[in-house]
């Protein structure tokens, strides 16, 4: 056979990941937890159309100037550029593709309405995302939310220097915008029972989150505070007076929040305390660079034992250091202690960030089947044991990131469209309407081959190029730290993708080919290299071997196989 080209989308999709003309794709893109469409994102960033970038995000994702900011960037540690002189900062440029989009962007159109009603429990991403797809499909949706605001973590536990708070509203009004309906300040199973939600409604979604915190068990621990819950206080306008002295236990990014919150109100010295050996830490370097730049000390492998107090008021804590910690099946900690290694440490205020937990109590009777550490299981489409009843994001995942509530949101609504409707394309698109529709003719059964960095044979083309530096604020305000890119910046960085597995029109192949059975086709926005004259090829290989994407896919005939 001649080859095949893998064609970047030409259309957003909104589901679907195994497509007849993608069959080759990026590690990047394979390792998004949102399915965020990053290369044709970058494509379009690269010749400055931004506005278009932010559409085929918005088709996947609702939350792409969240997540351009907040999100640990799963794709870019897998990124084949890496391998050259550093990878290609996609987080930024998704931020950008919001920052610098046109205002007024028009707005995905609401199907028909399909007479369905679906109950969708907890306003932050997994919740929201759920929300707005079955409302864009034509669904009767409304948002329960137990809290003053909707957005969930984001809104609340993401500290304004990291995540402003009108990037949040803003993305959380396009979604009300498309009709979904919001009850804030309403907790199910005390404002309203789960079995009337259930029974007024054709489907519930379930998306919880981890709304309760973990407590270490040790003296006087209730004189501590809760990272979350300190986090949502000085989000809410509150500034909790911290003291001098600050003491945070906790090794993940929840932890150095609260430690980079500290110093803004006003402690002069705060130490995370950390079970992590150093270079083991959960916490993202960007994280270690921006505590080490803040004057955070930061303690490893070491553990609290008690909270100091004198009289009503925190004084210090005791600590000891860990030879070696592990955790079971139930998230049990055991752990070895290092002889003579016990410290104290005074300090104003103690904060203890040490995990999240589910709270299934509104279930009350029934209960969906759940694992050992009470997370609620649920199967590929977010369905749990319950009938009508679906899950997504922390409350099926456990403590995840905002993406990977984004995608097991998305899921979950199209899940619950085919459990509604009987309709259960595998591929929906954003038609020229704007509306999702299904095309399941454009699927196939086999997931993408991801592409590794040993199959760009033409990487020597790309040279080397440096990523683009974003600013950084100094100071300890509660302003936005990181300035993110300019539009110029942004069109230089996108310029480095390599584009893995997704032709991109350089037209290689079709120089290299010595039976000129390839031709370049001149269409109007792009180069498309075609197979003119399938019949002459001899299965040289030589455009796969020339392609600079990996974007080429070929089969040899059987009887050059035998």
């Amino acid at each position: 056979m001649p080859p095949r080209y893998s064609r970047e989308i030409e259309q957003p999709i909104v589901m679907g990941d195994s497509l007849k003309d993608q069959f080759r794709t990026s590690p990047c893109e394979a390792s998004c937890p949102a399915g965020n469409p990053i290369q044709k994102m970058q494509s379009l960033v690269e010749k400055g159309r931004f506005g278009e970038a932010l559409r085929y995000l918005r088709a996947r994702n609702p939350f792409p100037g969240v997540t351009g900011r907040v999100c640990p960037h799963f794709c870019q540690a897998k990124c084949n550029r890496d391998r050259l002189e550093g990878c290609v900062n996609t987080r930024a440029l998704e931020r950008a593709a919001y920052d610098h989009a046109p205002k007024g962007i028009e707005p995905f159109t609401r199907a028909p309405e399909t007479g369905k009603h679906v109950a969708v429990v907890g306003g932050g991403p997994a919740g929201m995302t759920a929300a707005y797809f079955l409302s864009l499909l034509g669904h009767d949706v409304t948002v329960y939310e137990s809290g003053p605001v909707l957005g969930g973590i984001p809104r609340y536990a993401v500290p304004d220097f990291r995540l402003p708070r009108d990037v949040v509203d803003r993305e959380i009004g396009w979604i009300l915008e498309t009709g979904v309906r919001a009850c804030v300040n309403v907790t199910v199973g005390k404002d309203i029972s789960f079995a009337e939600l259930r029974a007024s409604s054709d489907a519930v979604v379930v998306a919880t989150g981890t709304p309760k915190e973990n407590a270490l068990p040790i003296p006087n621990a209730e004189c501590g505070l809760k990272a979350v819950e300190f986090l949502r206080k000085a989000a809410l306008g509150q500034r909790p007076d911290v003291g001098r002295t600050v003491v945070i236990m906790g090794g993940g990014g929840v932890a150095f929040d609260c430690a980079f919150t500290a110093r803004r109100l006003g402690a002069a010295d705060v130490h995370v305390l950390c079970l992590e050996a150093e270079g083991a830490m959960r916490a993202p370097e960007e994280d270690l660079e921006q505590a080490r730049r803040e004057g955070v000390h930061v303690h490893n492998s070491c553990t609290m034992s008690g909270v100091r107090k004198d009289g009503d008021r925190v004084s210090g804590v005791d600590y000891f250091d860990v030879q070696e910690c592990r955790f079971d099946e139930q998230g049990r900690l055991s752990l070895i202690p290092v002889p003579g290694g016990e410290h104290v440490l005074a300090c104003d205020t103690v904060i203890f960030a040490v995990g999240m937990k589910t709270d299934l109590g509104f279930f009350e009777g029934e209960v969906p089947e759940c694992t050992p550490r009470q997370w609620i299981v649920a199967d590929a489409a977010q369905k749990t044991s319950l009938e009508g009843v679906f899950a997504a994001g922390d409350v099926a995942s456990g403590p995840s990131s905002i993406a990977g509530a984004v995608g097991a949101g998305r899921r979950a609504a199209f899940g619950v469209h085919a459990y509604l409707t009987g309709e259960n394309s595998r591929v929906y698109i954003i038609n020229e309407e704007g509306r999702i529709e299904a095309r399941d003719r454009l699927a196939t059964s086999q997931p993408p081959y991801v592409v590794p960095f040993e199959e760009i044979y033409g990487v020597e083309q790309y040279g080397r190029a440096e990523p683009q530096r974003q600013g950084i604020r100094e100071g300890l305000s509660f302003r936005e730290i990181n300035e993110g890119y300019t539009p110029e910046q942004a069109r230089d960085e996108a310029a480095r993708c390599m584009h893995c597995g997704h032709c991109k029109g350089c037209g290689t192949c079709v120089d290299d080919c010595p039976g000129y059975v390839l031709e370049l086709k001149h269409l109007e926005e792009r180069d498309r290299p075609e197979v003119a004259f399938g019949d002459e090829c001899w299965h040289c290989a030589n455009c796969r071997t020339s392609c600079p994407c990996g974007a080429i896919g070929f089969s040899f005939p059987l009887r050059m196989q035998v």
